[in-house]
């Protein structure tokens, strides 16, 4: 087998003192990257913000492969996933025996932390072959892990495509220090990532034949050069052979297995996606902007670049949707810091085009020069100032980023993440009455279920799973609104499961649900139901630090909300309420109420009138109790406070419900 083609390098600059400094740096900052963000992903997953589509998805595969084989079982579809998946094998079975020795969601999560801080040492080391100083190679190593879009990938769940910088960038390498065996085992690598870097690796490739072409650029030329890799069985034509295999292999495979739900689920104005062309347009700048358009002017580059933005300037939306997600955009960025890389090797000093030149000295009658400094780069220098400002300003871990909607989804936020909230423990204890080898049904926000023979999650789009196989049917609807999205999906099963009278209540608190089949009796685990203040709608009033104020006047509502479901049962809801100086005892305050409606129809399942004489005295937190019953499954169940009297000022801090006595499933 041929070498494989070199093209060579600038002359490097001959190391000063301390040469290993930069690249020491690096690995600490690496190393620093990979701990904060497994740490946030690890507090993402504990907080339930993610998600079974993506995090459980992969976990399920994983345990699954482990437990039965290569045929594993889509949980989606019950197809094979390596038919329907077939580029992403290789990538997966290298992660399947690390994911043996610590079988867990978590495992994913570090390892993708760690393998995308790991591909600053071959993006370093290009820098270096390329005739950068260590310092500058140091810089664009920072701008490849400050990158807003790199760390929004991190956090969101676990996805093989995070480990394309790594596999592209040591794939270049090899490549331009002509180990060929290395450099096929990495393009192999990178062809079976994900089926876009299926395309960005054939494009590389045509990129390379367009340099080894250099200086001059012609068809005869291309052609030429073409057929000679092709008289040698070289590394480079066995990655193309091995890439068309790849191409042929998935477009089989996709006419006969069943791909993932993006195509057949994809709801309009979901978080993470632009439809619109302003903000899509703003969501590929702020993506470039970081790396600069100077990536752009490299013809190895263009060639990967510019039909690449086309696609996602143009695509349509019906397209865009279900092929393109933010994981997506990591490998588009890949490409545009290489060609960075290229442009500082070839560009050592910061220059006006000669065109330019010449406009501006007739303009000016005169010559227009610039200071030449060829250290440091000015290149690489703006290159990593812009990042950092972008980072302060857009990364989804930054307290100052201005526009979280455009990097971040709900469930990214650090302010979602950092706590572990009472329903989030609750949720915890009622997994814990779930057996590891029993069947459940649940909904996107809890991927802990995962890893088990028999599971199935409630998903728009989606086949509609049959309730006669499932044993355990846990829900979440607590005030977190990522939860509150996704049992919005689940709300159909459990309204069947109850109304069949198959299932039993095993637990219920803070908006969590367990149902077990065959199950009757109280539930084991119990808890409250709290609802704050702020789960509520105002209808008059206003907020005070978290607390609703309405001041003496006459109206027909203070506050409606907070529209929950709750099964068949006795209760007791408990409101928080105060008021100010009034008038006689006997002066109506307002009226708090049960109630759920439908249209134009409002149902009362319980009402309490209140007057000033209920309370202590003014300034003095008072909880109202009020006794009901639901015969059925209540769906949007509210708590009003209804009919306010001018009599004093009333407060309002949130109601608590809890289970009511002789409550059995």
């Amino acid at each position: 087998m041929a070498d494989i083609p070199v093209t060579p390098s600038p002359p490097r600059r001959q190391p000063r003192l301390r040469s290993g400094l930069p690249l020491i740096a690096l690995l600490i900052g690496a190393a620093v990257y990979a701990g904060i963000l497994s740490y946030f992903s690890y507090l993402r997953f504990e907080s339930f913000n993610s998600s079974i589509n993506d995090l459980g998805f992969y976990n399920q595969l994983f345990w699954i492969t482990l437990h039965g084989g290569p045929n594993a079982w889509a949980t989606y579809a019950q197809t094979s996933f390596y038919a329907s998946y077939p580029w992403q094998t290789s990538t997966f079975f290298l992660l399947v025996p690390v994911y043996a020795v610590f079988p867990s969601p978590v495992t994913l999560l570090v390892a993708q932390s760690i393998g995308i801080s790991v591909a600053t040492v071959p993006i370093y080391l290009l820098a270096r072959k390329y005739g950068l100083s260590g310092w500058e190679g140091f810089a664009l190593g920072g701008c490849y892990l400050l990158n807003f879009q790199v760390q929004s990938v991190n956090l969101n769940d676990f996805h093989l495509q995070a480990f394309y910088p790594l596999t592209f960038f040591s794939m270049v390498l090899f490549y331009e220090y002509g180990w060929r065996k290395l450099f096929l085992v990495a393009g192999v690598l990178s062809l079976a990532t994900n089926p876009l870097t299926l395309v960005l690796t054939f494009f590389f490739l045509g990129a390379v034949l367009l340099r080894e072409c250099s200086p001059g650029l012609s068809l005869s030329k291309l052609l030429h050069r073409t057929l000679d890799w092709l008289r040698a069985p070289n590394a480079f034509v066995i990655l193309f052979v091995i890439g068309v295999a790849f191409g042929a292999f998935e477009l089989w495979a996709g006419l006969v297995g069943a791909y993932h739900v993006g195509a057949s689920s994809v709801q309009s104005g979901w978080p993470g996606y632009f439809s619109t062309g302003p903000n899509r347009a703003i969501f590929l700048i702020a993506t470039f902007v970081p790396f600069l358009a100077v990536a752009f002017l490299v013809r190895e580059t263009l060639v990967l670049m510019i039909p690449l933005a086309a696609f996602l300037a143009l695509a349509d939306i019906s397209f865009f949707y279900p092929y393109i997600g933010r994981q997506d955009l990591l490998e588009f960025l890949v490409v545009a810091l290489w060609g960075l890389l290229l442009y500082a090797s070839r560009h050592r000093e910061w220059h006006i085009p000669d065109r330019a030149r010449r406009v501006l000295s007739r303009r000016r009658a005169r010559r227009f020069r610039l200071p030449h400094s060829a250290s440091p780069n000015l290149t690489v220098t703006t290159t990593i100032v812009t990042t950092a400002v972008c980072f302060i300003a857009l990364s989804p871990l930054s307290p100052w980023n201005v526009i979280p909607r455009y990097v971040a989804n709900l469930n990214e936020t650090p302010s979602n993440i950092l706590t572990v909230t009472p329903s989030d423990r609750f949720l915890s204890s009622a997994m814990a009455l779930i057996p590891s080898n029993a069947s459940v049904l649940t909904q996107n926000n809890i991927p802990q279920l995962t890893g088990r023979y028999a599971f199935q999650w409630a998903f728009p789009g989606k086949t509609p799973p049959n309730l006669t196989p499932v044993q355990f049917i846990l829900s979440d609807q607590s005030s977190d609104h990522f939860a509150q999205v996704w049992y919005f999906y689940l709300r159909p099963y459990i309204e069947t499961a109850l109304g069949s009278g198959d299932f039993g209540i095993l637990a219920i608190g803070y908006g969590v649900l367990l149902l077990e089949r065959g199950y009757s009796g109280p539930p084991r685990l119990e808890g409250p139901l709290p609802y704050p203040a702020t789960d509520m709608t105002l209808s008059s009033g206003y907020w005070q630090d978290g607390i609703a104020v309405h001041p003496p006047a006459f109206s027909l509502a203070f506050w409606y909300g907070p529209y929950v479901d709750l099964p068949a049962g006795n209760y007791t809801a408990t409101f928080r309420v105060m008021i100010g100086p009034g008038t006689p005892s006997f002066a109506q305050v307002l009226d708090l109420a049960v109630t759920n409606q439908t249209g134009l129809n409002r149902t009362f399942h319980g009402l309490l009138p209140v007057d000033v004489g209920q309370f202590p005295g003014p300034y003095v937190w008072t909880d109202l109790t009020l006794n009901f019953t639901l015969t059925g499954f209540l769906v949007d169940a509210e708590f009003p406070g209804l009919w306010t009297s001018n009599a004093v000022t009333i407060y309002f801090g949130g109601v608590t419900v809890t289970v009511g006595p002789g409550f059995r499933s």
